[in-house]
């Protein structure tokens, strides 16, 4: 538009000095009319192009500051879109981290209190175990006080049996030295009334059969008190061995029960 308008000016300028120069011939004066009605018609064209490429101008300008701004909008949303983006991988990252510490807590607190209940059954098995065990120890402790008890009471009775049995055979023995005397003094008074003496063969035979069978009788019932007392003795012994016995049994009884409830 600016160099539209001195190009205009130098052709009205032409058209007026030309027309100067003819001012008196007609002709000439509508020549310059007409050279000036073109000079403004051309003059009016440029204006309208550079009007319109003003026009055209600010229209791409607009289109330019659109675009620009489009543009700018576009950055601005997907920067904000990347941005909220951002935000919400790094909550659901938090989310995430949260829930593993939750799950981990949730495992950490389920294998305490699977030890914790380990240790506790752990401990109820152990007292279990000592109770049982305690259980038993009183059964063989009650078994081994009857049977001392037992075995106190039979002693004494075979010492009383002993006893009775040594005064038995003390008297027994009294009893038969007592014969053997009378036996030998009424032979004696017999053999000296036949006149026969004790040196003589035949009375020594007579009084020394009399001792033999005296002696007989003797070792006769001293083999019998020997028998009788080992026949108490052999009782009390079989009481023993039997206890023994009991107790072995009850042992590996409990022993067996222990193993086949714990193990």
């Amino acid at each position: 538009m600016t160099t539209a308008l001195p190009l205009a000016n130098s052709v009205i300028g032409t058209v007026r000095s030309a027309s100067a120069g003819t001012s008196q011939s007609g002709s000439a004066a509508q020549q310059a009319a007409a050279q000036q009605a073109a000079a403004e018609l051309e003059y009016k064209r440029q204006q309208d192009a550079a009007a319109a490429a003003a026009a055209q101008a600010a229209l791409e300008q607009k289109y330019r500051e659109e675009a620009a701004a489009a543009e700018r909008n576009a950055q601005a949303t997907a920067t904000a879109r990347q941005q909220q983006a951002q935000l919400e991988a790094e909550a659901q990252a938090r989310a995430w981290a949260r829930e593993d510490e939750l799950r981990r807590q949730d495992q950490e607190l389920q294998r305490q209190q699977a030890e914790a209940a380990a240790a506790a059954a752990q401990a109820a098995r152990a007292r279990e175990m000592d109770d049982y065990r305690a259980g038993q120890e009183q059964t063989l402790a009650q078994l081994r006080a009857s049977q001392s008890e037992a075995v106190r009471t039979q002693e004494a009775d075979s010492q009383t049996q002993l006893a009775q049995l040594t005064a038995a055979a003390d008297a027994a023995e009294q009893r038969r030295l007592a014969a053997l005397r009378q036996a030998v003094g009424k032979t004696r008074a017999s053999l000296g009334a036949r006149g026969v003496t004790g040196q003589d063969g035949s009375g020594e035979a007579i009084l020394l059969g009399l001792t033999n069978a005296s002696d007989a009788e003797g070792k006769d019932a001293q083999a019998t008190s020997q028998l009788k007392r080992a026949a108490i003795q052999q009782s009390l012994d079989e009481v023993k061995r039997r206890n023994l016995l009991e107790l072995s049994q009850l042992a590996d009884r409990q022993r067996l029960d222990y193993l086949s409830k714990f193990f």
